[in-house]
C-alpha cells in the first residue's frame, strides 16, 4: 500500500501507518491499543498542513507509534470508510476502540492539541478500558435506533416540504444557500431547475439565475483556466478553497448545460465550454480515455491572474486515479453539454469514457464494478454511488439516439442494484454489498445514503419508462418509500430525494421517434423531442434495421415491444400507458409536448 502525503517537506511517513483492513484492527485487539484513524485526500489543503505540522512533530510521531495502531485512509479511494467515520471534514482525526467504534475525534488538530489528545485517549484506554468500551457501545446503539428506517407513502407533500426548506436557506443578497462557507450544492440546484420546469414559479427562476450567475462571476470560479473550486469560504463567493474536483465540476457542468437549455439567452453556454476546456486540458487522460480525480489546492498559483503568469510555475498536482462514479457523472455532463450545444466532440469524449469503464472497470465474469483503477491492491467493488451514476450515464448515452447498446448497460447496473445492494426489509439500497469479507469496525454495518439512493431510484424510474418493465419502477418506489420517515433529518441533502419523489409521482412521458438515421423529417422530430425539458421525460430514437457492433438489431426489438410500425417516419408521445397517434411534423410534436407538460399540476 502506497500512502500519499503532503507534497511539501514533512515527516508524516515516519508514523507506522497501516492500511484500512481487518489485519490492522486485529493488531490493535491483540496489543490492546486504540486505533488512530486519519482520513485525508490528495487534494486537501488542511490534510497537507497536518502532515507538515502535527504529523511531523517528534512527540506526536513517538506517541502514535508507541501507543496506537495508526490507520491512514484516502477519502476518494474509500468513500465507504469516510461515510462512517468522517468527523466533520478533512482531515478527519478519529480515535477508535480496537473494535472500530469512535471514542473521540475532530478535523485538523494542531500539534499542541494533538499531543494532549494522544496522551489523554491512550491513558483513558489504559485505565478505564471496560467503562469506555461500554459507553461507546451504548452511544452506538442509540445512534442505530435513531437511524432505523421508517417507511411510508410518498406524496407531493415531501416535495413541498423540501422546497420550503430550500427557500428558507436561500441567500437573496448574494445567491446560493446558507451563509459561509458556501457550497455550490448542484443537487439542490437541479431540484430547483426541475421545479421550475414543472411549475415555472418566478421565485425559483430568480434563485437559479442569481446563484448560477454569482458562482460563475465570483472567486469560486477559475477565470483563467476554467473550472470551479470546491467551495467559497465567504458568503459573497469571493475567496475559494482552491482544490478542484472532478465530481463537483461534472455535476456543475451538467447544471449549467441544463440551465442553458431552459434559459438559452442567459449566457450559461460560456460556462459550459469553459468548464469543459479545463476538464479536457487538465483531467482528461488520453491513454486511459478517462478523467483524473482532482487537482490540488494551491493558494499562490490560482491567484495569478493570467495564463502567462501561471505558465512560469508548476501547475498544482493532479491525482491521476480514475474513479468510476465520478467518470460516469462526467460522461453524463458531457452528454448534457452535447444536448445543449450540439458539439459532437462532447459525445465522442463521453462515449470513449464509458467504453473505457466497460472494458477496464466492469468485471464481466464477476459482474461487478470496480470503484477505481487504483493498482494498490484495494479492490472495492459495487459501491452504490458508482453503480447509480453508471446507470444514469448509460441512460444518458441511450437517449442521445446514437448508442442503442447503452440500454443494456443500464439494465446491468439495475440488476446490480437489485441483486447486490437492495435492502430487502426496509427498501432502498445499501452503500456497499454484503459479504466482502470480515469488514472491521463500522463497515460491518451497511449504510443507506439518501442522495445515492435518490440517484439510483431516478435511474430505475427512467429505465422502467423506457423498457416498460414494472420491476424497476417498483424497486425505485420502494426505495423512496424507505426514506419517508427520515428525509427531514437529512436537511438540504434531501433535495435530490424530493426530486426523485416528484418524478415518481408524475406520469412518465416517453417520446419515441422512428425513421431512418438520415431522414430529414425524422431528424427534425428528434431535435424537437430532445429539446423537451420535462423532468419526467424519456426518449427513444429508433432506426429500423440498425445493427450494433455485434450485429444485434436492438431498435427492431424495441419497436416490436412498443408496437410501433417500422415503415413509417413518425413520433409518438406516450403519457403513462396512453400513446398519441403518429405525429409527422415538428410543430405538431411541439404542441403535443406542451400539452404533456400540463400534467404537472400542483395539488393546490
Amino acid at each position: 500500500m502506497t500512502f500519499r502525503f503532503s507534497p511539501r517537506p514533512n515527516r508524516a511517513a515516519e508514523i507506522g501507518w497501516r492500511p484500512w483492513g481487518e489485519k490492522a484492527f486485529q493488531e490493535a485487539q491483540v496489543a490492546n491499543k486504540p486505533v488512530l484513524l486519519a482520513i485525508s485526500a490528495v487534494w486537501c489543503h488542511w490534510c497537507h498542513v497536518m502532515d507538515e505540522t502535527s504529523y511531523s512533530d517528534p512527540e506526536v510521531i513517538r506517541l502514535i507509534n508507541e501507543r496506537y495502531v495508526p490507520i491512514r485512509v484516502d477519502n476518494d479511494e474509500r468513500p465507504d470508510v469516510n461515510r462512517r467515520y468522517n468527523m466533520g471534514g478533512w482531515p478527519t482525526t478519529a480515535f477508535l476502540t480496537p473494535d472500530g467504534e469512535i471514542v473521540h475525534g475532530g478535523t485538523y488538530v494542531p500539534p499542541d492539541a494533538m499531543r494532549s489528545s494522544l496522551a489523554q485517549v491512550a491513558e483513558l484506554w489504559s485505565s478505564q478500558r471496560v467503562d469506555l468500551a461500554q459507553r461507546v457501545a451504548e452511544l452506538r446503539e442509540k445512534e442505530n435506533e435513531a437511524r432505523a428506517p421508517k417507511s411510508g407513502d410518498i406524496s407531493a407533500q415531501i416535495v413541498d416540504q423540501v422546497g420550503s426548506l430550500v427557500r428558507g436557506q436561500y441567500d437573496p443578497q448574494f445567491g446560493g444557500f446558507g451563509r459561509e462557507p458556501k457550497f455550490p450544492q448542484p443537487k439542490l440546484l437541479r431540484f430547483l431547475l426541475d421545479e421550475h420546469r414543472r411549475f415555472g414559479y418566478p421565485e425559483i427562476t430568480t434563485m437559479l439565475h442569481r446563484t448560477l450567475s454569482a458562482m460563475a462571476a465570483g472567486g469560486m470560479y477559475d477565470h483563467v483556466e476554467g473550472g470551479f473550486f470546491r467551495y467559497s469560504t465567504t458568503r459573497q463567493w469571493e475567496i475559494p478553497h482552491y482544490e478542484k474536483m472532478l465530481e463537483d465540476n461534472a455535476e456543475l457542468l451538467s447544471i449549467y448545460a441544463e440551465a442553458h437549455r431552459s434559459f438559452p439567452t442567459a449566457g450559461y453556454d460560456r460556462v459550459v465550454r469553459d468548464v469543459i476546456r479545463w476538464m479536457d486540458a487538465t483531467l482528461w487522460q488520453p491513454e486511459k480515455k478517462l478523467w483524473a480525480g482532482s487537482q490540488d489546492a494551491d493558494e499562490h498559483y490560482y491567484t495569478l491572474d493570467s495564463v502567462e503568469e501561471r505558465a512560469k510555475h508548476v501547475a498544482p498536482f493532479v491525482d491521476r486515479t480514475a474513479y468510476t462514479g465520478w467518470n460516469a457523472l462526467a460522461a453524463s455532463a458531457y452528454w448534457a453539454a452535447w444536448s445543449a450545444l450540439g458539439d459532437a466532440a462532447f459525445d465522442e469524449r463521453a462515449h470513449d469514457a464509458m467504453g473505457a469503464m466497460a472494458r477496464g472497470l466492469w468485471d464481466a465474469q464477476a459482474k461487478s464494478l470496480q470503484h477505481s483503477d487504483s493498482d494498490d491492491g484495494s479492490k472495492v467493488v459495487d459501491l452504490l454511488g458508482d453503480v447509480a451514476a453508471n446507470l444514469a450515464a448509460n441512460l444518458d448515452a441511450y437517449e442521445t439516439g446514437l448508442h442503442s447498446g447503452a440500454l443494456g448497460g443500464a439494465a446491468r447496473m439495475a440488476m446490480t442494484l437489485r441483486d447486490r445492494l437492495a435492502d430487502p426489509e426496509a427498501g432502498g439500497f445499501f452503500d456497499a454489498p454484503a459479504g466482502r469479507g470480515a469488514e472491521p469496525g463500522r463497515l460491518a454495518r451497511r449504510e443507506r445514503p439518501i442522495e445515492e439512493n435518490a440517484l439510483a431510484a431516478e435511474g430505475l424510474l427512467r429505465l422502467a419508462a423506457l423498457t416498460g418493465e414494472d420491476e424497476w419502477r417498483e424497486l425505485a418506489v420502494r426505495a423512496l418509500r424507505g426514506f419517508v420517515g427520515e428525509y427531514r433529518q437529512w436537511g438540504q441533502f434531501a433535495a435530490s430525494y424530493a426530486n426523485a419523489v416528484a418524478r415518481a409521482l408524475a406520469e412518465p412521458l416517453v417520446v419515441t421517434v422512428v425513421g431512418p438515421a438520415d431522414d430529414a423529417v425524422a431528424s427534425a422530430l428528434w431535435r424537437r423531442a430532445r429539446a423537451a425539458t420535462d423532468p419526467a421525460r424519456a426518449l427513444h430514437r429508433l432506426v429500423p434495421g440498425r445493427a450494433d457492433d455485434r450485429g444485434a438489431r436492438r431498435d427492431d426489438d424495441m419497436l416490436r415491444r412498443l408496437g410501433f410500425p417500422t415503415d413509417r417516419v413518425a413520433a409518438y408521445v406516450c403519457i403513462g400507458t396512453v400513446c398519441s397517434a403518429p405525429i409527422s411534423d415538428e410543430a405538431s410534436l411541439g404542441l403535443s409536448l406542451e400539452e404533456a407538460g400540463r400534467r404537472h399540476t400542483h395539488p393546490d
